[in-house]
């Protein structure tokens, strides 16, 4: 099996963000996290705030950060990750996600508020994504 691969997109509610030829692929379900190889039974995910690992053919890695969504794993073994929002590891800009989750931080300082609490979540998700890239 280790020589079969799967064709994957990654889309976004914005823009097409990804498409290649991969060996695995790893999300973070809202059940828990899922691992999905060449051969896998037809599938539909909730996705949960977390990052994609796409492993390439040549065994190289890359990460998306999805903000929720839905992976779809057809009967002809080709997946689709239809996300909220999708950033590409390589396409984080990290000082403004940094410079946001401060201002998020002191905004919540004055208060509980789920939106915000919600926010630096994502910051926290791409910061994360951009750095283990």
């Amino acid at each position: 099996m280790a020589d079969k691969t799967m064709h994957v997109e990654v889309v976004s509610a914005e823009s097409h963000v990804f498409t290649a030829d991969i060996r695995e692929i790893y999300a973070r379900g809202v059940e828990g996290e899922i691992g999905i190889l060449p051969g896998h039974q037809p599938a539909v995910i909730a996705l949960d705030v977390g990052a994609v690992t796409l492993v390439l053919e040549d065994g190289s890695h890359t990460k998306v950060a999805c903000h929720r969504g839905v992976l779809f794993v057809g009967a002809d073994g080709k997946v689709i990750v239809l996300a909220d929002i999708a950033e590409l590891a390589a396409e984080i800009d990290v000082e403004r996600a940094r410079a946001h989750k401060a201002e998020l931080e002191q905004r919540l300082g004055a208060g509980e508020d789920a939106a915000v609490r919600a926010s630096i979540v994502k910051q926290d998700l791409r910061l994360e994504v951009a750095q283990h890239a």
